[in-house]
């Protein structure tokens, strides 16, 4: 091989081969290839904020659930206790009047109490209704009867009662509404 061959070329000669024009358009084509890659990076950049976004309100959104869900976990159990209640409430209207100051009695309306007092320490609240106005959210008629003296639509007599636990109905209560008198 000569020398001529194993030398490199020069930059005058690289320069004369690429040209300015090539090089101009080489140069643009990198400054698109970054505009491109730049764009790419903020939509992936975006992307991401968003899905970060999503993430953190499926998250408060789930906990918010669970939170929700504990608190009424104890529906159930509560709605099964709550004819135990209404048996004391009926056994405490049938008793006699000569055996109202007795112990057995006394201790019947103390079981009572403590069982009201257990289940409103876990959220269970009675539903007012006797005077009222009829709400079908919180009331169930099962009879209308003309009552004069009282206004329409509105709970003249309580059969029996109804509760929420916390803020949410569980048993409506069942009510008497009065109707228009003619």
């Amino acid at each position: 091989m000569s020398e001529e061959s194993m030398t490199p070329p020069s930059g005058e000669e690289t320069e004369e081969k690429i040209g300015p024009k090539a090089e101009e358009q080489s140069l643009e084509t990198l400054r698109s290839e970054l505009d491109e890659a730049n764009r790419k990076g903020q939509e992936y950049l975006q992307l991401l904020q968003r899905v970060q976004a999503d993430f953190i309100n499926y998250r408060r959104r789930i906990e918010q659930e669970r939170a929700e869900q504990a608190k009424y976990a104890k529906t159930d159990i509560v709605l099964k206790l709550l004819p135990v209640l209404d048996d004391f409430d009926r056994a405490l209207a049938a008793v006699p009047p000569e055996a109202a100051g007795s112990d057995w009695v006394q201790g019947i309306e103390m079981i009572r109490r403590k069982l009201q007092t257990v289940l409103e320490s876990e959220g269970l609240q009675r539903v007012e209704s006797v005077g009222q106005p009829f709400d079908p959210w919180q009331h169930e008629a099962v009879m209308y009867e003309e009552a004069p003296g009282a206004e329409e639509g509105s709970v003249v007599e309580e059969f029996r009662p109804g509760y929420k636990l916390y803020d949410r109905v569980i048993r409506p209560a069942q009510v008497k509404v009065a109707k228009h008198t003619s």
